[in-house]
């Protein structure tokens, strides 16, 4: 309901495909749900004028009782006035969530399908593969008698690569007639959405035998029916992604409950660390600790078939602990944790909830069985790839290892991953500085494992190439392993020369908005532009600037507050996006605006807050493809110091801004 009243805001209204819309003058029907229930629920709602902002929800209907939308709008009742009772509403409201204390992850929607368009639809499956840079090239000529880590920064072409690389051993089993089967494995369908699309119109007329599927839907197409759903439980989300994001809301609240109640007897048991993070009160904190509790439920507990029960506290305390887990210094560490494991478990079974890890343990599990290891013969894959490996899991990347239906070989898995896109960042946003679990360093893999890099970027232009550079080198040490690095200084760009990026640095706040303001408009009629905020601290004013460009009526503004599905971006060729730049993973523009950047002046920034700004940074200029324009204010500081040293270097043009 939040989602459909947001993108009633902003016209013309667009809704995503998926939501199975109709429409009758300022009525619509559409899915009640993400996905349809048995009883196909349907919401028939009304759009009021363009400048009301009224969005009503008229009725709630079903395959059982449905209503058409003619029938409906000749029965349609007036309004009942609401004088004399807002007040009222009001407070009740303001007591209501007063009280439920609702976090801030509650307003993440489910997933974001990225604004890039499909593969150029001029272009044939042959003409792609001429135009690929030559890293592209390696990894789809590249043998398949050996997996491949693809690595390489935003804008290298990971999706395109893996895509056609899957065609292409599709194309030749085929040829040779060979009956290969291929499987694409996503973390989101919209990711699967993304590149099946693409899948069909390369392939076009060609009989290609290629599953894109995210990883839960595998488990679901595979597991026989009496593992898969034993007691008629739900599975919460569609994917992985919309499932850990409902997993982390589950334990957000279990653990608000244990602090409220229990805390008080377990807290002489715990470490000062654990402790520490128990008593904090801010929401970075709480997220940090619930993403780390979410990875130790999922893949430890979880993984290791613990279940509540005699002897399974033991089992968990006897658990051996590698160093990618969160760290439990003390046996009181572990048993505060299983217990807020036990009540997890408690609220899951009161809804009769089974989350996506807990289906992946049992997929698990049946994977390792004698019957799948005769069974993935006939159905398993030949080749396997996965994109976006970087968001998989513990649990999930070890699945990934008994997909091949070849049994005799080691895994033949190619995947795809940018190392400076943090996973537990793209669900909890700037907290994952905080967290303590960290993803397993991929192993080295010797002659069995072959790593390629993609160095050749085609989103953006050299000038934009040379800023993402220069900020690349003013990040802190982090420690995430050799795997996880990029030689930037082997990067270069395949796209034709733009403008050098420019930083506005305004006297004052109102200054900043109308140079934000003034670039817009400049740029506006050029194609797709976004305004990225750096610091989500920030966040609000740039909103209310938003707001207010968006009442002007003259300009379609989208605003992200967090990871809606907004499908229709995909098809639309200008407007302006305003999002936190965490948010804008996945997309492109022709044009960046990046706003909301601190001045990180020294001594006054953590390392892992200049970590966390920085990497934002980095994000919001690499969702460009021709021009990045940088804003800040003296009220604020002025312009970031790295921005600043951009200048000096000649890598950004610096211009005066407002004096208002």
């Amino acid at each position: 309901m939040a989602s459909a009243a947001d993108r009633a805001r902003t016209f013309p209204v667009t809704f995503p495909r998926g939501w199975n819309l109709f429409k009758r003058d300022n009525l619509l029907s559409f899915f009640a749900v993400p996905r349809s229930d048995d009883n196909s629920t349907r919401w028939i709602a009304e759009i009021g004028a363009p400048k009301s902002n009224d969005f009503i929800f008229r009725k709630l209907t079903s395959a059982a009782s449905e209503t058409n939308l003619d029938d409906f709008a000749a029965e349609r009742r007036p309004l009942p006035s609401i004088e004399g009772h807002w007040t009222r509403a009001l407070e009740a409201a303001e007591q209501h969530f007063a009280l439920a204390k609702r976090p801030p992850l509650a307003d993440i929607e489910i997933d974001l399908p990225p604004l890039v368009p499909g593969p150029d639809r001029a272009r044939s499956y042959e003409q792609w593969l001429e135009a690929v840079s030559a890293d592209q090239r390696a990894f789809i000529e590249a043998d398949t008698g050996q997996a491949i880590r693809l690595r390489g920064p935003a804008g290298s072409g990971k999706t395109l690569a893996i895509t056609l690389k899957a065609i292409r051993e599709a194309i030749r089993a085929g040829d040779s007639g060979t009956d290969a089967a291929i499987l694409v494995v996503t973390h989101s369908w919209a990711l699967a959405a993304q590149i099946s699309d693409a899948v069909d119109l390369l392939g076009a007329g060609r009989n290609l035998r290629i599953d894109v599927l995210p990883l839960l839907e595998v488990a679901e197409s595979i597991l026989p029916s009496e593992r898969r759903d034993p007691s008629g439980l739900v599975l919460i989300g569609d994917d992985s992604f919309s499932g850990k994001l409902a997993q982390l809301r589950q334990i957000l609240e279990v653990l608000d409950d244990f602090r409220q109640g229990e805390w008080i007897t377990f807290r002489s048991q715990a470490s000062a660390s654990l402790r520490e993070r128990l008593d904090a009160e801010d929401d970075e904190a709480r997220f940090a600790l619930a993403w780390d509790l979410l990875i130790e439920f999922g893949s430890v507990i979880g993984a290791s078939g613990i279940f509540p029960g005699a002897g399974a506290e033991l089992r968990y305390m006897q658990h051996s602990r590698a160093q990618w887990m969160l760290p439990l210094e003390a046996p009181g560490d572990l048993r505060i944790v299983y217990r807020v494991y036990m009540k997890y478990m408690a609220a899951l079974d009161d809804r009769s909830l089974m989350t996506s890890d807990q289906l992946l343990a049992d997929f698990l599990n049946y994977l390792e069985t004698h019957a799948w290891n005769r069974q993935r013969r006939l159905e398993g894959w030949d080749l396997v790839f996965v994109d976006e490996f970087h968001l998989f899991n513990p649990l999930e990347r070890e699945v990934l290892h008994f997909l091949n239906r070849d049994v005799s070989t080691f895994p033949r898995v190619f995947m795809a991953f940018d190392p400076r896109q943090s996973p537990s960042q793209a669900f909890i946003g700037g907290a994952a500085d905080d967290t303590r679990s960290t993803a397993p360093q991929l192993q080295d893999g010797g002659e069995d494992v072959r790593n390629l890099e993609l160095t050749t970027v085609h989103r953006f232009t050299p000038q934009i190439l040379e800023l993402i550079k220069h900020v690349h080198l003013a990040f802190p040490t982090l420690d995430l392993g050799h795997d996880w690095d990029i030689d930037f200084a082997a990067v270069e760009s395949a796209s034709e020369d733009g403008p050098r990026p420019i930083s506005f640095t305004a006297t004052s706040r109102e200054g900043e908005e109308i140079d934000i303001f003034n670039s817009m408009q400049e740029v506006y009629t050029k194609g797709r532009v976004a305004l990225a905020v750096v610091d989500a601290r920030q966040w609000r004013r740039y909103d209310e600037l938003a707001a207010r460009i968006a009442s002007s009526g003259k300009y379609h503004v989208t605003t992200i507050t967090g990871r809606t599905d907004i499908e229709g971006l995909g098809y639309r060729n200008k407007g302006l996006v305003v999002a936190q730049a965490e948010y804008l993973a996945g997309l492109q523009f022709e044009t960046v605006l990046v706003a909301g950047m601190p001045a990180l002046v020294h001594g006054a920034v953590s390392a892992n807050d200049k970590t966390r700004i920085l990497s934002a940074l980095y994000l919001a200029i690499s969702r460009a493809e021709s021009q990045v324009r940088l804003f800040s204010n003296e009220e604020d500081g002025g312009a970031a110091e790295v921005i600043d040293s951009a200048i000096s270097r000649g890598i950004v043009v610096r211009r005066a801004g407002s004096t208002s």
